[in-house]
C-alpha cells in the first residue's frame, strides 16, 4: 500500500531489526477481497498489527480482534471513510459491494482496523493514528474490486 512515511514512522520505537512477518502484499495473490493481515516487530516485539474485513460495523472488528478498548470511548475522524480512533488503536469502513456471483453480494463492507505500540502517550497516539486513518483506508481499499463504494 502506498502511504507516505511521514504518517507512519511515529509507529516505529528506535530499534536495531525491523521485520514484516506479514504483509498485505504476502496474502495478494489469494485472491482474497479481505482476511488480509500485516505483521511488523521491532527486535523481536510486535509494534503495528493491522487487517482488513468485510464486517459491517465496529464491535464486530474490536471483538474478533480481541482489540483492548471500549467501543463507546473512541474519538471520532472526519473524513472520506467513516473511522474511530483509541489510543494504540483505529479502524475504518466503508460499503464495498462486491458480487462474485450474479445477484448475490459476496461483500458489502469493507473495514481495516491498525494497533500499534507506539506512540506510548495515549494523546500523542491517538493524534498519529487520527492523521494516517483515513489515508491509509484509501490506499487498502484501492485493492478491493468494489462495484460501488461510498465513501
Amino acid at each position: 500500500m502506498d502511504v507516505s512515511s511521514d504518517l507512519y514512522d511515529p509507529l516505529f520505537p528506535s530499534g536495531s531489526d525491523v521485520s514484516v512477518v506479514t504483509s498485505f502484499a504476502d496474502l495478494a495473490d489469494l485472491g482474497l477481497l479481505a482476511g488480509h493481515e500485516c505483521l511488523i516487530e521491532v527486535d523481536g516485539k510486535e509494534v503495528i498489527r493491522s487487517g482488513d474485513s468485510a464486517f459491517d460495523d465496529f464491535d464486530t472488528v474490536i471483538a474478533g480482534q480481541k482489540l483492548d478498548v471500549k467501543e463507546s470511548e473512541f474519538v471520532p475522524i472526519d473524513g472520506e471513510f467513516e473511522a474511530r480512533i483509541w489510543p494504540g488503536v483505529a479502524v475504518a469502513k466503508a460499503p464495498c459491494t462486491v458480487s462474485l456471483t450474479p445477484g448475490q453480494n459476496s461483500m458489502e463492507t469493507y473495514t481495516i482496523f491498525l494497533k500499534s505500540a507506539y506512540p506510548k502517550d495515549d494523546e500523542e497516539s491517538v493524534e498519529v493514528l487520527s492523521q494516517l486513518i483515513q489515508p491509509y483506508m484509501a490506499a487498502a481499499i484501492e485493492g478491493v474490486p468494489c462495484a460501488e463504494r461510498d465513501g
